[in-house]
């Protein structure tokens, strides 16, 4: 069915973590404190390898509940082709828990629910799972995603699961840049092909709570429905 490979290969967005724009990958930061709130607007333009185009917005609320856990809803749009509308309203929670001698290790565990546009959105709950691990070195962040979505209840898909390595760093006061690797087992029944990136990002400071960003997503493994390059930009605005 067209619908349940498109809901397979483009309505995976809300899934993804959007804390740090535009890498995937989730960090371990956290707003750190009850009362402390994030806003986010995320925008990006994809095409994917059999020349389809996609235009995606996710706005974010994100709440600090304590020095190291955050919660945050997502309410994502979704534009390919003919088919526009919202797609699937998500929730998570972000726990950071340990840290120690530079190193930081969380979990996020999110929840998509079935609030979508028919042909947009899953249309059944989804769930995901990031485990994330970050080291602190001289100048620069290495950070570790394991991650696990729970898809198989919607028709045509299957659990996915694969992991994320990012490299950032800051460059002066007002700019950060970083590089991102992924590594996934899709959720489409019907290939067995491993769908891989790389992610080339920059993200500007100009103010203590505002944040500027900029990335450039290339695919590496040539297969109808992934994704050929994407062109990314976000806002985000603390207070």
């Amino acid at each position: 069915m067209r619908s349940v490979r498109y809901i397979a290969l483009v309505g995976a967005l809300p899934a993804v973590a959007l804390s740090f724009y535009p890498f995937n990958a989730e960090d371990t930061g956290t707003l750190g404190a009850l009362g402390r709130f994030q806003t986010e607007l995320n925008l990006s333009y994809s095409r994917q390898f059999n020349g389809d185009r996609q235009k995606d917005a996710t706005l974010q609320l994100t709440a600090g509940l304590s020095k190291n856990m955050d919660v945050a809803a997502l309410l994502p749009y979704s534009q390919r082709g003919q088919a526009e509308g919202l797609n699937d309203l998500g929730l998570f929670v972000k726990h950071v828990p340990l840290e120690v001698r530079g190193h930081r290790i969380g979990y996020k565990l999110q929840l998509n629910l079935d609030t979508g546009k028919e042909g947009i959105g899953y249309g059944k709950t989804t769930a995901q799972l990031n485990l994330m691990a970050e080291r602190q070195l001289k100048g620069f962040t290495l950070n570790t995603n394991l991650f696990y979505s729970k898809t198989s209840q919607v028709e045509g898909l299957r659990d996915s699961y694969g992991f994320y390595l990012h490299a950032y760093g800051d460059v002066g006061k007002w700019l950060t840049l970083g590089a991102e690797f992924k590594y996934v087992l899709p959720q489409d029944k019907t290939t067995d092909k491993v769908d891989t990136h790389l992610l080339f990002g920059i993200v500007f400071h100009p103010r203590e709570n505002l944040d500027l960003s900029l990335g450039f997503q290339k695919g590496l493994s040539r297969q109808e429905g992934f994704t050929d390059y994407s062109f990314l930009a976000g806002f985000l605005l603390r207070f």
